[in-house]
């Protein structure tokens, strides 16, 4: 029975999707659509362009080891930042810690830099127009589409694009420009998009949420404050929406894996894996 499956963001939590695909995948359960949010976004991303799980893994190792491979700080903007904000100045490069540059060239070195028309399967990768407050919702074809409030179907972009914006913490990362969008982080509206990929006419979704269950680390900095604040916030929204995934995977993770924490990624990876495979008997007879 065709699938489709939903990643939730989650920063480095996200790799628990990988986890969670390499479980599938040695059960010939190959969803035929992705959706994600943020890091979730990244997952969908690459698994939409062709890149097997085991690639992925192989991604998963490289980053961390090498954790500081794809941190660019924005040292201008930083150090322009306070006296703008004393002296009650506009700071149009202020915009976040990193520029956000070396992880989109990254992506778009391991999609090819592929056109989202041009993605053989469906997927749906979501980010915010900070201009407009909607949701700007990536997507390889229109067709089949159905309308939803406040959101924007969109198909005129690199899928790396998508993927940078939807990645796009704020505070954190610039917000990635297309056209007249600043783009951020798809969560901050739909941290699981499952309402979108059955909009996009998936309606068979197994959901990985990976986005709750965080717990502030002692040593509190920037980025995790950030990152706390948006997760209670995503937490609430996420007790208003009805979203109708046939079944909810939630990997048990680490409390307190923090955001850009890039050496955890192993590990929250297995515990994605380890949580397919507890349920896997549910999983075949759902999905397969």
């Amino acid at each position: 029975m065709p699938f489709g499956i939903a990643f939730a963001g989650g920063g480095v939590r996200g790799a628990a999707h990988v986890g969670v695909l390499l479980a599938l995948e040695e059960q010939g359960l190959l969803p035929a659509a992705v959706a994600g949010t943020s890091a979730g976004g990244l997952v969908a991303g690459l698994y939409a362009a062709g890149l097997p799980p085991a690639g992925m893994r192989q991604i998963i190792g490289e980053l961390s080891r090498n954790a500081d491979s794809l941190a660019d700080p924005d040292l201008k903007g930083i150090l322009l930042m306070i006296p703008n904000l004393l002296a009650k100045r506009g700071c149009a490069n202020c915009s976040g810690l990193l520029k956000g540059d070396r992880m989109e060239e990254y992506m778009c070195r391991l999609t090819g830099g592929i056109a989202l028309r041009e993605v053989p399967m469906r997927v749906v990768i979501p980010a915010v127009d900070l201009i407009s407050s909607h949701t700007v919702a990536f997507t390889n074809s229109l067709f089949g589409l159905r309308p939803m409030p406040s959101v924007r179907w969109y198909t005129n972009a690199r899928l790396c694009d998508a993927m940078r914006a939807t990645a796009s913490l704020p505070g954190i990362f610039r917000p990635k420009r297309i056209g007249d969008m600043f783009l951020v982080d798809g969560g901050i509206a739909d941290v699981l998009p499952v309402d979108l990929l059955i909009a996009s006419g998936c309606l068979n979704v197994l959901a990985v949420d990976v986005s709750d269950r965080y717990r502030m680390p002692k040593r509190i900095d920037l980025p995790s404050v950030i990152f706390h604040s948006l997760g209670i916030m995503e937490t609430r929204l996420r007790e208003c929406m009805t979203r109708g995934e046939r079944f909810l995977l939630t990997p048990a993770l680490p409390e307190t894996t923090g955001v850009l924490a890039l050496g955890e990624m192993p590990a929250c990876m297995e515990a994605g894996y380890a949580a397919a495979q507890q349920v896997m008997p549910q999983l075949r007879s759902l999905f397969q």
